[in-house]
């Protein structure tokens, strides 16, 4: 009878510690959406756009409960899955892992993350809007926060919303939440590219002027990265709906002769460069609750992302600017964990008395 009751009591402590267990897990909720902003686009990409969606432990039971947003940007040639899934590749991150673990030590509190898709046929649409590839733009801060707030349980406040990415997401991030403080009240750049991406037009470099040359698909698939990436900052930056195959004017002109064409495209890339828009947009940097970003010691970006820190610090807008030893993407799961997620944590607003959206006035 002893053995049996100890039996018993085993089973229990072991099924009460798995149910336990799974309580403290999140999920991760493999979504899609129908982006009204991307129809059209010149280069035949579908509106139709995934989208992964972490909700915190216990989600399902708090029903209300409502939570706080963060909005995950990946990189250029990455998706949402490569970037915040996968253990073993490129980032080494899994975020509902991660966020799993944070929360149950009470470093986090419990906040839904949304990282879409940025795929595109360039390998990355910069998160701009344009014809070429569609009003990215758009998407993520209108078509995508809306989506998300009318399906699950979020605070629908700017207040309450962040944004975050990393390399080509740390542009679109800063970018976006440069431009639309009623949507989002954080920001947190990692690696930030692009920063300061300001072409000249009679000294471009190689890999500019041999993206300005390629004329098909095939030729671009074959080029080297920084080309390909010039491909897509001129589709993002500098669209023509005249100039198929890629449909994108380019920065570069012969020394001796002028182009109106390619001082043109010039002017369209700094204006969508965060170096140059830092004061048209002071007053809505003001508005963010924080400002964030950080680089690796070891990578060539270092330099552009002091140098806008330096001009943050020029027009008085409050942030923080952290470097770290690593390089490009050695250290974004670890600082995912240790600075960027208890940064939200910290810096938006949690819990049902929160003023009414301004979001919803997109609505």
């Amino acid at each position: 009878m002893k053995t049996l009751l100890v039996s018993i009591l085993f089973w229990f402590i072991l099924i009460t510690a798995v149910v336990d267990a799974s309580a403290q897990r999140g999920r991760i909720v493999n979504d899609e959406l129908y982006a009204v902003s991307l129809e059209g686009n010149l280069i035949g990409d579908s509106p139709n756009r995934n989208v992964l969606v972490y909700l915190p432990p216990d989600y399902e039971k708090q029903t209300k409960v409502r939570y706080p947003v963060v909005y995950l940007l990946h990189g250029f040639t990455d998706k949402a899955n490569r970037t915040w899934l996968t253990e073993n590749e490129g980032l080494r991150m899994n975020i509902g892992a991660v966020m799993d673990k944070l929360i149950a030590q009470g470093k986090v509190r419990p906040m839904i993350l949304v990282m879409p898709d940025g795929s595109n046929k360039f390998g990355g649409s910069f998160y701009t809007s344009s014809i070429t590839t569609g009003n990215w733009e758009d998407f993520i801060t209108r078509d995508l926060v809306n989506y998300i707030d009318k399906k699950y349980q979020t605070i629908p406040n700017a207040e309450s919303r962040g944004i975050v990415g990393h390399s080509m997401g740390g542009y679109g991030a800063i970018k976006l939440a440069m431009k639309h403080p009623d949507i989002y009240g954080a920001v947190y750049g990692t690696s930030p590219c692009c920063l300061d991406a300001y072409p000249l037009l009679t000294a471009a470099d190689k890999s500019l002027e041999e993206a300005s040359a390629i004329k098909s698909w095939e030729e671009g698939k074959k080029a080297s990265f920084l080309v390909r990436v010039n491909l897509a900052y001129a589709a993002a930056f500098s669209p023509n709906p005249a100039k198929p195959p890629f449909f994108a004017d380019f920065p570069v002109a012969k020394a001796t002769d002028p182009d109106p064409v390619a001082e043109q495209a010039q002017a369209r890339w700094l204006a969508n460069t965060p170096m140059w828009m830092v004061d048209q947009y002071r007053a809505n940097l003001l508005q963010l609750r924080a400002i964030a970003f950080d680089a690796g010691t070891k990578e060539e970006l270092l330099k552009s992302i002091r140098e806008f820190s330096d001009v943050l610090k020029r027009i008085k807008i409050q942030h923080t600017f952290e470097e770290f030893e690593g390089d490009h993407i050695d250290k974004v799961a670890e600082r995912v964990e240790t600075r960027i997620m208890p940064f939200f944590s910290r810096t938006l607003v949690f819990g049902s008395s929160s003023k009414k959206a301004t979001a919803n006035k997109s609505k």
